[in-house]
């Protein structure tokens, strides 16, 4: 039996250094650039980034369900998945050729659903590496992290598209920052707790990356950079996922390869870093590129499958985590 890869654990910790770049760029933009590259240079909203969908999201969505194109793991769980196939499938439908408020309502559910996915799975890692903290405090820093995430989100959603819109009497901006900053505020306090429960230095880099992913998050909303705000919880995200789906990878099919794709001779001689990137990318342009409904109506039922799969197949004692080997 081949000995098992590890993943380092600090190179999961090392996608973090996203958050100070992105936090240095912000303070260097609005401080001696006079905002040019919020205003000149980003985008608005990321999507109007050609490369956006081909780059970011749909090949991480592809890349995870890869994970599962191996015969073992589609009998192991064609049972828990066999219902939500079709259930999702009806909702990209109604996402894509539904009455108006479904094509309204569908992509604002999914966009929602996938900041609670991005923020969620550093939100499990973290707990992983913080094994034997009070379940209160976990709990506690847990949900505010989801909230302040979920209301900048939804801030930045309504300013889009109802920017006439106030809350209370105050603007939209104005009525999330009332609400987000005592939240972060607590953040830090619960979070500074929470890192003094770490066995490990790794345990309390994850409590403090986390929080400063939410705290550049913030930084970007109160300046106007929307497309930081999406971003940088979303490169973590991925990256992190493609460490992860490289070591399962790895270990799954060392001695022979399981999964359908890694049987092709071409494909197996591709360098293991780069080869389900490489398929996922690929994958993600030839989608891309299919005719509007039919790219729209794939995408989304990807993504609701892939959300719901990712809840279910890294949980113990299912069979990818058997495959997951976490160094120290």
């Amino acid at each position: 039996m081949s000995v098992p890869s590890e993943l380092k654990r600090r190179w999961l910790f090392a996608v973090y250094a996203v958050v100070p770049l992105m936090a240095a760029m912000i303070l260097i933009d609005a401080g001696l650039c006079d905002f040019y590259l919020r205003d000149h240079v980003l985008p608005s909203m990321p999507e109007q980034w050609s490369f956006w969908t081909v780059l970011f999201g749909l090949p991480h969505v592809i890349a995870g369900t890869l994970t599962s194109a191996d015969r073992q793991y589609l009998r192991h769980y064609r049972r828990q998945f066999a219902l939500p196939v079709l259930v999702y499938a009806v909702l990209a439908l109604g996402g894509v050729a539904g009455p108006v408020v479904l094509q309204t309502a569908i992509p604002v559910l999914l966009g929602f659903y996938t900041i609670y996915h991005l923020l969620m799975q550093q939100i499990g890692l973290t707990f992983t590496f913080l094994d034997g903290t009070p379940r209160w405090s976990m709990q506690c820093w847990k949900w505010l992290i989801l909230t302040i995430g979920l209301t900048i989100y939804g801030a930045v959603f309504l300013a889009a598209n109802l920017p006439q819109m106030t809350v209370g009497g105050w603007a939209v901006q104005a009525a999330c920052l009332r609400i987000v900053v005592p939240m972060m505020v607590l953040l830090c306090g619960v979070g500074t707790l929470l890192q003094t429960y770490a066995r490990a230095p790794i345990g309390r880099a994850y409590v403090f990356g986390n929080v400063g992913m939410i705290g550049v998050t913030l930084l970007a909303f109160v300046g106007g950079y929307t497309l930081v705000i999406i971003l940088v919880p979303r490169v973590i995200h991925d990256l992190t996922a493609f460490l992860i789906y490289d070591n399962h990878d790895r270990n799954r099919n060392a001695e022979r390869p399981h999964n359908f794709l890694y049987r092709c001779p071409g494909i197996r001689s591709i360098p293991t870093p780069v080869r389900l990137p490489l398929i996922s990318i690929l994958l993600a342009w030839l989608i891309d590129s299919a005719s509007y409904p039919l790219a729209i109506g794939i995408a989304f039922w990807l993504t609701f499958l892939h959300y719901h799969m990712e809840a279910v197949i890294w949980r113990r004692p299912q069979r990818h985590r058997d495959y997951l080997v976490l160094g120290r």
